[in-house]
């Protein structure tokens, strides 16, 4: 962490935030900095200083106590930041005409807020969930309104061999179906860096790049280095589609293709292990149905709870019900009192362990 004693006068932060020479690394112990640690005064010059080495920053209405933190993890050849910041505006040191700008591309994801970049003739409102790309050796300004993001730092030695790709596609936006999947994985990073070991950052940056390189520029080559984990990525998109729409009468194989914009004979290939897309879509209606038919304090009927999980009567639902757990709707609604199940807990009234973990399983 960062202490008022150690950053002024100039408020330059212990450990330099990026281009870290490999033998100073700190592993994955964060790099932390937050402006309450210095007075209310002070603190948006604290900020501009911490980010001086890639930014120019600048005040957004009110200076006064400005609140920004940040915490960044330093991966050896990259550097992944989680940053929450009132308004700003923001210009490369490019832009500024400052010399020796950093030649980093940088890929930002923000979770909540709103920014616009202008620059190269091209002006660029970020979205939410969608990940873009600018290189920090380009002309380019522009204002974040407030809120939360994450950074992914890159050198250029990094993907020196791909940099012509990177730098066509600097100020961009990934809204493809392979963008998307960057950034689960962008989001996914920050809540594993802790699980992390030193010795797990080659494999990171190696597996990073190369996800990146085919959300940039899908390839037969780039698909297929990264193909585990895009294969796992699309699964859980697909999957979170599936819970998501449970309910929805519309849910089917081409729902789900339009919204990941793979083919369908690769949709058949994620699910073959789960008997089939439409087997898996059936199950979790009947898991969800199963949880509402449990629930004592649910009033609805049978009927009604197969109708909400698009099954066309009440018959059709039962025989379903009845092949995926050797009972019947009815039997379940009877004895709920006793049977709570799908639930995380210890509780007796599981028939067994085989029958708590099926229903627990996704």
């Amino acid at each position: 962490m960062y202490h008022a004693s150690s950053i002024r006068p100039r408020y330059q932060p212990a450990v330099p935030l990026i281009d870290l020479p490999h033998d100073e690394a700190i592993g994955l112990k964060p790099i932390d900095f937050s402006t309450s640690e210095v007075s209310a005064a002070d603190r948006f010059e604290a900020w501009r200083d911490v980010h001086s080495a890639a930014f120019d920053l600048s005040p957004g209405r009110d200076r006064s106590n400005f609140r920004a933190r940040h915490r960044t993890w330093d991966l050896g050849s990259m550097a992944f930041q989680t940053i929450e910041t009132d308004s700003l505006g923001f210009a490369s040191l490019a832009e500024q005409s400052r010399r020796d700008p950093l030649d980093h591309w940088v890929v930002s994801l923000f979770v909540s807020g709103r920014c616009t970049i202008q620059g190269c003739g091209v002006l660029l409102e970020n979205i939410v969930g969608i990940p873009q790309l600018t290189s920090l050796a380009d002309p380019f300004h522009g204002h974040v309104v407030a809120g939360k993001a994450h950074l992914l730092y890159i050198p250029r030695d990094t993907c020196r061999d791909a940099a012509h790709l990177l730098d066509a596609a600097s100020l961009t936006l990934l809204q493809d179906g392979l963008g998307g999947i960057f950034a689960d994985y962008m989001l996914s990073l920050e809540s594993r860096m802790a699980q992390l070991q030193p010795d797990d950052l080659a494999d990171l940056v190696a597996a990073t790049r190369a996800l990146l390189l085919a959300a940039i520029s899908p390839s037969p080559d780039r698909l297929e280095e990264a193909g585990a984990l895009i294969n796992h990525a699309l699964l859980e998109r697909a999957r979170q589609c599936v819970q998501d729409n449970l309910q929805n009468p519309a849910l089917d194989v081409n729902f789900i293709l339009r919204g990941l914009g793979v083919s369908r004979s690769r949709l058949y290939r994620l699910f073959e292990a789960s008997g089939g897309i439409m087997h898996y879509i059936q199950r979790r209606r009947l898991l969800a149905a199963h949880k509402v038919l449990a629930d004592p304090l649910s009033g609805r009927r049978i009927f009604e709870v197969a109708e909400d999980f698009c099954f066309n009567d009440a018959a059709e639902f039962s025989r379903a019900f009845r092949r995926e757990f050797a009972y019947s709707p009815s039997d379940v609604r009877a004895h709920r009192p006793l049977v709570v199940l799908d639930r995380v807990s210890s509780s007796p009234h599981a028939k067994d362990l085989t029958d708590l973990l099926k229903r627990m399983q996704n």
